[in-house]
Formats: structure tokens, C-alpha cells, sequence
């Protein structure tokens, strides 16, 4: 008589290493097959509600302001609507990006806050800083933004004046006014003018293309090694605190210029390119680079949510303003200032270096 076969055991083979989504606190790659389990579920404690907690709703709100709110004021709503773009909740069994949503009652919101988004407070984030002065003298100082923070005050409902880099540097020089911006998301070099004859002087300048600006961008892909795109810029959308711009002709349409050179092709999926803005249109590089089908690595507004790394792992749009180039209008002398990509750049760089 044989002898029954021995029934395989469940962990007869090694198990495998924890994705890296679980260990970066990511979003988890939907399952094709196997039995059903909640998704974006990763442990760990966050400020407020547990990681991975399903609420039901009791009143209707803003899902951008219920998640502010549920996140114990680590969160501001500007902060809450960047990672609902991320796919980190789902509103009745699906993912709503879309901080604008009015909750009703009896909506089922699951939420995953990822670690890395509450790690620092709002007010350790927007203080000033006397080390990103880079450049100062008796008409310009030039401040290294940090990411998460508009040049201007934003628009608010109530009217009152927003965090601003504009605030923080007058706060400490109440003469400084910004000459130019760059997006909130956007880091690096931001101008200021120490009177209002320089203010005019800069401005001038812009006006006229002489400031010559140079941006590092991590793009999805691989770009011709060189080249130059053009449209037509005009306005599709605009509301409270947003604009939105595509290409296209109309009335109030204007012509935008980027050029571009690819430093480095990282890994499997990416790209370090230099981009050289020869106009200043709202968005020009973003818009530019998505119509090239390189959009920016982490670009939620004008990507097509196809980057080569988990959601959550990347903050932000890669977008760098490292150097600019004018005329001093003061000495004449041909001045430059230039500053290194800041530290989650940096580490995008290398996470997208090692993609195969």
C-alpha cells in the first residue's frame, strides 16, 4: 500500500521581501488575482486617524478639508489635495482624487496618510531660513525656495493673506519685493528687489527675455539628446488660488519657447534634462515637456499618472530653478547665481537611477 502524499505546507518556501511601496509608505500596485484585501494598507501610527482607518462620514465637507482634518493638523488642505492626487483614499471602495469633492452623509472614506507626508509640521516647513539667502547685496537678494510654498501670498475664501516666501523674506527685509515666481512645487532661485527703482529695473529685464534662467527637470523617458519646442500658450481653466494653460491659439494667446539638453538618462524610465525657458508662460516647462511625452516625474496636474515609481514616493513635481543670469542694474556686471538641486530631488535622482 503507497503512503499518502505529504500535504505541501502553506510556508514550505521562503517568503518573499516586503515590496518597497510597504516599507516608503506608498501606494500598494493593484492585485490581479487572489482574494480580495484592502488596499493601501501599510502599518504603522500616523498624527490622527490610524493609517488605513475607514470612517463614515457624518456631515459633508470638502474631502480636502476631511482629510486636513483627519490628519490631526499635520496636514494643511493645500497639502491634503496634493496626496489625494497621489491615490492615497478612496471614498465608498474608490480612489477620488479630487480634493473638490463634497462628502454626503453616510459616504465610507478609507484613508492612507503615508509617513513621509507628516513627518515635518507646517510651521517647521515654512520658516524662514537665513542659510537659502544665496546671493545679497544693496539691491538683490536672491532666496533657494524650498518646495511647498507659493512666491505670493495665495488667494483664500476669507480674504486673508496667505503663507507666502514673499512674507518670510519681508519679515526679515521689509524693503524686499519679489520680481519674478515660480511654482509653489517649483524649488530654487527666487529674486527680490530691495527698492522700487530696482523692482522696475528687473522687471524690465524679464520683460525683455535678458535673464537667463536654467531649470533641472526629471522627466519620464528619454528625450532627443537636444532641441527647442514652441505654441501658443492660452487660458482653459481658472478658479480660486489655480490656473490652467495648454497650448492652443484663441484671443489672449502667447508664444512659448523652451529649450532643453539631457544631462543624464536615469535607469530604465527617466531622464535629468536642462531646460531653458526663452519665455515666461504659466507652466511653460510642465506643459511643454508633457506635450514632448516626457512629462515631469511626479507632475500630478499635467502628467498622465504613469511615472515609473509608487505613488507617494515622490512629493512633488521634479522642478528645479538652478541658476539665473542678468545684468546687474546697478554695477552692469554680468551676474550669476546658481544653486544645487535640493534633497528630495537629489534622492529622486538616484531612486529613479536604480529603476531597471
Amino acid at each position: 500500500m503507497a503512503a499518502p502524499s505529504k500535504k505541501r505546507k502553506k510556508h514550505d518556501t521562503p517568503r518573499p521581501a516586503r515590496p518597497a511601496w510597504v516599507e516608503k509608505g506608498g501606494a500598494a500596485p493593484k492585485a490581479k488575482s487572489g482574494p480580495r484585501r484592502a488596499a493601501n494598507r501599510p502599518t504603522g501610527k500616523a498624527a490622527g486617524r490610524p493609517r488605513g482607518q475607514t470612517i463614515r462620514v457624518e456631515a459633508g465637507m470638502p474631502l480636502s478639508k476631511y482629510v486636513a482634518l483627519q490628519s490631526g493638523d499635520a496636514l494643511s488642505v493645500r497639502e491634503a489635495k496634493k496626496l489625494l492626487e497621489q491615490g492615497v483614499c478612496r471614498v465608498n471602495g474608490q480612489i477620488e482624487t479630487y480634493g473638490s469633492r463634497v462628502l454626503v452623509q453616510g459616504d465610507v472614506v478609507d484613508l492612507v496618510l503615508p509617513e513621509r507626508a507628516l513627518e515635518k509640521t507646517k510651521k517647521e516647513k515654512l520658516a524662514f531660513e537665513q542659510a537659502r539667502v544665496v546671493y545679497i547685496d544693496d539691491a538683490i537678494i536672491a532666496y533657494d525656495k524650498p518646495p511647498d510654498l507659493p512666491v505670493t501670498p495665495p488667494d483664500t475664501k476669507d480674504g486673508k493673506t496667505g503663507l507666502s516666501l514673499s512674507g518670510l523674506v519681508r519679515g526679515e527685509y521689509p524693503e524686499a519685493r519679489a520680481v519674478h515666481r515660480i511654482d509653489a512645487d517649483t524649488t530654487g532661485i527666487v529674486l527680490f528687489a530691495r527698492s522700487t527703482e530696482v523692482k522696475a529695473a528687473l522687471e524690465q529685464l524679464f520683460k525683455e527675455h535678458l535673464v537667463e534662467k536654467l531649470y533641472l527637470a526629471l522627466v519620464r523617458g528619454a528625450p532627443r539628446q537636444a532641441g527647442q519646442h514652441k505654441s501658443f500658450f492660452q487660458k482653459v481653466e481658472a478658479g480660486l488660488g489655480f490656473e490652467n494653460w495648454q497650448s492652443g491659439h484663441g484671443a489672449g494667446s502667447k508664444q512659448a519657447i523652451t529649450s532643453w539638453k539631457v544631462v543624464e538618462r536615469l535607469g530604465a524610465w527617466a531622464s535629468l534634462v536642462e531646460v531653458r525657458p526663452e519665455t515666461g508662460r504659466h507652466h511653460q516647462i510642465r506643459i511643454h515637456m508633457k506635450e514632448l511625452g516626457h512629462p515631469l516625474i511626479g507632475d500630478t496636474r499635467y502628467g498622465d499618472r504613469r511615472d515609473p515609481v509608487p505613488a507617494g514616493m515622490i512629493p512633488r513635481h521634479m522642478l528645479h530653478a538652478t541658476q539665473v543670469t542678468f545684468e546687474h542694474p546697478l554695477t552692469g556686471k554680468r551676474t550669476v547665481i546658481r544653486v544645487r538641486p535640493p534633497i528630495d530631488f537629489q534622492a529622486a535622482e538616484e531612486l529613479l537611477r536604480k529603476s531597471k
